[in-house]
């Protein structure tokens, strides 16, 4: 990239150098990367090297146990404090994967790793086992410097496997208990995982998982996932013996004809960091890391981003776990740094 971002020329000067503060370094060094166009230099390195400084991520770190966990093993997915979790939101925040805390912390998440490459909300137990989770961890491991392990490379053929086996499910099975046939909120997440990992690493069919899932957002504009009737249908399907679900959504829409959908509300206030759940900015970025260029499908999620931006283009963070994770992000209704670097990634990826 040469020169600055076409954005850029909408975004004040203040809220540039807002987001140039060395109070978030990656936030600094990411929008000089990607929005200013700048090639890293002297400086750019040593404020990159601070990453841990920031204050989320060092609270986190402080919290580490010496086995490289925050919590005991039974406890892994406990929400918002759980070891798993900790590990994707250091992935989303940028952490600095060659501090030895990170090194041990990626030791611990890999030593909960099940053989066939997935992680389990139930201390290990295959019955446990989340496509949405194992995306998540091993998103994270892959952006903290572990892109090109086998541990990971095994995660996403884990994914594959689910993909060709089940679909776009979370967990395995678990198109059938949902109206809309698949789990949209899994699908960004797998585009996600696929971006940090190189291509050439990519196991035969992960290709097939990726158009699967641009077309899955596609097909509903991407803010379209929860269609009439869902939570009526899931109590059917719940109800339902085993053997009767794979033809309960077919008789459903059969007796009350094509399933109609409206915009999902939760995907119009955007977080940062997410967990399993997303929101239509993530599920954008994770459409323009896959490739994906402007169509009529993303105006209106695209219309819903440049609405939310207030009068010095920053985007606040109206989503949050502060007060359940073990160090907060940010101020809740307050301007977001995380999430105006990213509309404006994603305005600019798009062009609008």
């Amino acid at each position: 990239m040469s020169g600055p971002a076409p954005i850029v020329s909408r975004v004040p000067d203040d809220t540039l150098h807002w987001l140039l503060g060395s109070d978030n370094p990656a936030v600094a060094v990411l929008a000089r990367r990607t929005l200013l166009g700048e090639t890293d230099s002297e400086d750019t390195a040593k404020l990159w090297a601070r990453r841990n400084e920031y204050v989320p991520v060092a609270r986190i770190l402080d919290a580490q146990l010496d086995d490289g966990s925050w919590a005991p093993p039974p406890r892994d997915y406990q929400k918002y404090g759980g070891s798993l979790w900790q590990i994707l939101f250091l992935g989303e925040l940028w952490a600095d994967g060659s501090d030895s805390r990170l090194q041990r912390a990626a030791d611990y998440a890999f030593s909960r790793q099940l053989p066939e490459g997935s992680w389990s909300c139930s201390n290990m137990q295959a019955r446990g086992s989340i496509p949405c989770l194992t995306a998540n961890v091993a998103r994270s491991l892959a952006r903290l410097g572990w892109a090109r392990d086998e541990r990971v490379a095994r995660a996403l053929e884990y994914l594959v496997g689910v993909y060709k086996k089940h679909g776009l499910a979370c967990p395995p099975g678990g198109t059938a208990l949902t109206l809309n046939g698949y789990c949209h909120m899994l699908t960004p997440k797998l585009l996600l995982f696929l971006a940090e990992v190189p291509s050439d690493l990519w196991p035969a069919g992960a290709s097939a998982l990726r158009d699967a899932a641009v077309a899955a957002l596609r097909g509903k504009r991407v803010l379209h996932c929860l269609p009439q009737g869902a939570r009526e249908f899931a109590k059917v399907a719940y109800r339902a013996k085993a053997h009767e679900r794979s033809r309960l959504r077919e008789e459903w829409i059969a007796e009350r004809g094509p399933l109609e959908y409206g915009d999902k509300p939760g995907w119009l206030r955007f977080g940062y960091p997410l967990s399993y759940n997303s929101d239509a900015l993530e599920a954008l970025w994770a459409l323009a890391a896959a490739g994906e260029q402007r169509r009529p499908e993303y105006e209106r999620a695209l219309e819903v981003i440049e609405q939310a931006a207030d009068d010095r283009m920053r985007w606040r963070l109206r989503n949050s776990f502060n007060g359940k994770m073990i160090a907060d992000v940010e101020k809740k209704g307050s301007p977001s740094k995380w999430l105006t670097l990213r509309a404006l990634q994603v305005l600019d990826a798009f062009e609008a």
